[in-house]
């Protein structure tokens, strides 16, 4: 059975999704974060933190070179999950996408699968967004406890 969503391009597909200018902000959010560590990695104490406890105080420290490990993390997580959300968005049916019983999935309308994609596409955005929001935070909190700490050691 040729679905209508067959028709459509890649872009198209995703717009259904969500608007596609919106893809913008996920990938700010990564080129922030890759911004941050290379604009202030010069300025940084040898010595950084690389782990808070729970109330946001630093508890261990490393190198200043594990500050690259949040571009290391987050560019990848990028591309996976927008490969993701694009094979999601070029399946032929979406019911494939669905794991179930085929008994189970043969009761499910095209209409409510279509509606499951959505959503799964959706969620992968919001995903892609939160995590390069986190990891832009994290370099920018890093960065400032290592300079105010960097600070109060001279």
């Amino acid at each position: 059975m040729l679905y209508p969503e067959q028709k459509k391009t890649l872009w198209q597909r995703l717009g259904r999704c969500y608007p596609t200018p919106l893809e913008l902000v996920p990938l700010l959010l990564l080129g922030l974060t890759i911004y941050l560590v290379l604009s202030n990695y010069s300025t940084l104490p040898d010595t950084i933190p690389t782990h808070f406890n729970t109330q946001g105080v630093a508890d261990d420290w490393g190198s200043k070179t594990t500050i690259f490990i949040f571009p290391a993390i987050a560019f990848p997580i990028y591309i996976l999950l927008s490969v993701i959300t694009a094979c999601i968005s070029l399946a032929k049916d979406p019911k494939s996408l669905i794991n179930l019983p085929d008994r189970t999935k043969a009761t499910i309308s095209e209409v409510r699968a279509e509606e499951l994609r959505l959503f799964i596409g959706r969620c992968l955005f919001l995903m892609k967004t939160l995590t390069g929001g986190l990891m832009a935070y994290s370099v920018y909190a890093t960065i400032e406890v290592a300079r105010s700490d960097a600070k109060s050691w001279e």
